[in-house]
Formats: C-alpha cells, sequence, structure tokens
C-alpha cells in the first residue's frame, strides 16, 4: 500500500471530527485527539465510575507499561530508563533541581528557548549556578560554535530543545553531543517539537538526557511527559520528586524501607495520571503503526511545501529552508500587516495556527494534505 495512500486512511478515518472543524495547522501547540485516542480514554473512564479498582489493574496499569515501551521506542532509548512526568518542564525541573551542582557552575542554553527550559535553570541562581544565554544566529540558526564560545571549566549542562518552537529550526543533535562531552558537560534535550514527528535514536546518539510532553506532535492529552535519563548519570541527581512510587517494592507500603528504583523511575512519585497514559498509549499506537519514517516523511513534505507556499504568497519566511535544519514548523510574517491580524483572518477562515514572537506559526501533521496548507494560504490577507 503506498504510504501517502496509507496516511489518508488514517486522516479520514482518525481525525474526521477535526477535520470537520476546519484547517488544523497547530500541532507544535496542542494536538487534536484521534479517534483511538478519544474512544479509548472514554472506555476507560466509563469503567472507572462502574469498579475503579479493576479498571486501575485493566487499564490504567497496561496503558503504564504499553505508553512507556512505545514512547522508549520512538525516543530510542530502553523503557526502563524512561519515568513519566507531568510535562516537560516538570521533567526538566526534576534534572535542575536534583542535578549536582556548585556556586560558579553555569548551564548554557540558547536565549531563543521556550521558557520550560530556560526557568528551572534560571531558579537556580539560589545556589550559585549562572545562566549563560547565547544569542541565535542572524537566521535562526544555533551552531556548537555559538555554544562553545559560552562555555568553560565551570560549564556542566548544555541546554536544548531539539526543534525551536519559534523559527522551527532542527538542531544537529550529533554536533551537540560532541560538544558536551569535549566539556565534560551535560547535554539536556527538550525533544517536544520534533519528537512524533522526527525520528530520533536518543540513545544510539548518546544524548545524556532527553524530555517531552505528550500534547504536541505525540497527539496525546495533556498532563503527561517523559524523561530519560542516562543510567550513568543517576548518581549526579539528587533524590528529588520522591514519592511512594519511587521505591523498588511499590506495593510493600512500608515507609520505613526506603530503597530507590535503580532508574529514571524513581522519579515517579506517586499514582501516575490513568487516564492520560490510556490515551498516549492509544495516541502512540497509531503513529507506531503509521510508521515514524513515513510520518517524517509527509511532516517534511507538509512543511517544505507550506514555506514556499508563503513565500509566493508575498509573505518573509522565518525558518529554515535547508532540509537538515527544517522541522515540522513554518514561521513566517507579512511585510506590513502585524501578525495578531494575519491570525485573526485565519481563525475567520476556520485554519487554526499560532503566534509566536510576533510571526504566524503554521505546524502541519503527518495526516495533514497539501491541500489543507493551499486553502489555509489561499487564506491569507495579502
Amino acid at each position: 500500500m503506498p504510504v501517502s495512500f496509507a496516511l489518508e486512511l488514517y486522516r479520514n478515518i482518525q481525525f474526521q471530527n477535526s477535520i470537520a472543524n476546519g484547517i488544523y495547522l497547530n500541532h507544535a501547540a496542542v494536538s487534536p485527539s484521534a479517534r483511538r485516542v478519544v474512544d479509548a480514554v472514554t472506555e476507560a473512564i466509563t469503567f472507572s465510575s462502574l469498579d475503579p479498582e479493576a479498571c486501575f489493574m485493566e487499564k490504567f496499569f497496561p496503558a503504564w507499561i504499553g505508553a512507556r515501551k512505545r514512547l522508549a521506542a520512538l525516543m530510542g532509548v530502553p523503557d526502563q530508563d524512561l519515568a513519566f512526568t507531568r510535562n516537560t518542564g516538570h521533567a526538566l525541573s526534576i534534572v535542575a533541581d536534583g542535578l549536582i551542582l556548585e556556586p560558579g557552575d553555569n548551564v548554557v542554553m540558547a536565549s531563543c528557548e521556550y521558557p520550560a527550559v530556560t526557568y528551572p535553570w534560571m531558579a537556580q541562581a539560589w545556589r550559585g549556578v549562572e545562566t549563560r544565554l547565547v544569542a541565535p544566529n542572524a537566521d535562526g540558526t544555533l551552531s556548537p560554535e555559538l555554544f562553545s564560545a559560552s562555555m568553560d571549566s565551570r560549564t556542566r549542562v548544555i541546554a536544548l530543545s531539539w526543534v525551536q518552537f519559534t523559527t522551527g529550526y532542527r538542531a544537529n543533535l550529533a554536533e551537540f553531543v560532541k560538544l558536551a562531552k569535549a566539556h565534560d558537560a551535560i547535554l539536556i534535550v527538550d525533544a517536544i517539537q520534533g519528537l512524533g514527528a522526527l525520528p530520533l535514536n536518543a540513545g544510539e546518539l548518546d544524548i545524556d538526557i532527553v524530555a517531552t510532553g505528550s500534547h504536541k506532535w505525540l497527539m496525546g492529552p495533556h498532563g503527561c511527559g517523559g524523561l530519560y535519563i542516562k543510567p550513568s548519570l543517576l548518581d549526579r541527581i539528587h533524590l528529588v520528586n520522591m514519592g511512594a512510587v519511587s521505591v523498588v517494592n511499590v506495593t510493600d507500603f512500608d515507609g520505613t524501607r526506603f530503597e530507590p528504583k535503580p532508574n529514571a523511575q524513581r522519579y515517579e512519585e506517586g499514582s501516575p495520571n490513568g487516564l492520560g497514559l490510556v490515551g498516549l498509549d492509544a495516541a502512540l499506537s497509531l503513529l507506531e503503526e503509521a510508521g515514524i519514517e513515513n510520518i517524517a516523511e509527509s511532516v517534511l513534505s507538509n512543511s517544505k511545501h507550506a514555506a514556499e507556499a508563503v513565500a509566493n504568497r508575498g509573505y518573509v519566511l522565518d525558518s529554515p529552508t535547508d532540509d537538515a535544519a527544517r522541522s515540522g514548523i513554518v514561521m513566517f510574517h507579512h511585510p506590513t500587516r502585524p501578525g495578531q491580524e494575519v491570525v485573526e483572518a485565519l481563525k475567520a477562515a476556520r485554519i487554526s495556527a499560532s503566534l509566536r514572537a510576533g510571526l504566524v506559526r503554521f505546524s502541519p501533521h503527518f495526516y495533514n494534505t497539501h491541500e489543507d496548507i493551499d486553502a489555509a494560504v489561499a487564506a491569507l490577507p495579502a
């Protein structure tokens, strides 16, 4: 079956509600729920209303296991080294609060980063940890050389988004891994704007720590995140965010026996977001079936088509055009009209897009078509 035809089937069967409501090009903000996600969560909450304990054992617990395996596979890491969190910011805060640092140590990141990346480290100022912000190049790119110029012998962490939310720039993670190793620093990657749209093999790349969230390109519900920590780093992170589920024998219920789990799952402090995991597991099963390579091909085709179309419409493109640096995000602006005016015009035409840093953002997923994008571009004010 041709890939395009197979993805069209997902569009018509899984996303008919979204399609009926207009053209949705806003997956970098939050994704619509696929039919199977709605069905899975509806079934689980109905079951919970009848027999909540049985629902936990028969729905929530299997989803806890299944979603972990699927998310780990998509991330390219062992599932035992992946913990669930509430969101990306929660995951990054666990690391920032727990990492053993000394006064005078510094963390280097880009000045254009999303707050979930910057704030956890800025919050470490109380213990004398310096946050160093690197300005991107004029074209929005972030090279390892830029970071290297701000690093020294006290640099302990490089914090980086795989894909930047205001430009769509996709970092060369392999080059940043090399940079981190050269400075004996830890590379911490926020993968939320790429994971689910593009292939990632964090284990093969030897990335130290990866955080993500469920509600964007993974197409899951709000309130679930993921945190991968390379096992060799566990001894460098204090035990923070501890709770009843953080220990080896979870069902012992003896509060005097504190034996933390030997992996990242020690940071799963309590009862999981059962409904969120049910929905996430269903969403991940869809991505798994469609195939991440097929999804990436469609996403990148859509974003390239969008970039070309908005430029042809007379708008200024603010995202990279180089294939290695592109993602599912396309940023652009009108030469004279304010971005808010453009987004409101799209909204009036039943087209969902975002405004970020004064720029209009399209972020089509794999089930979108070039026809969706053409209709959206046609609705842009001249």
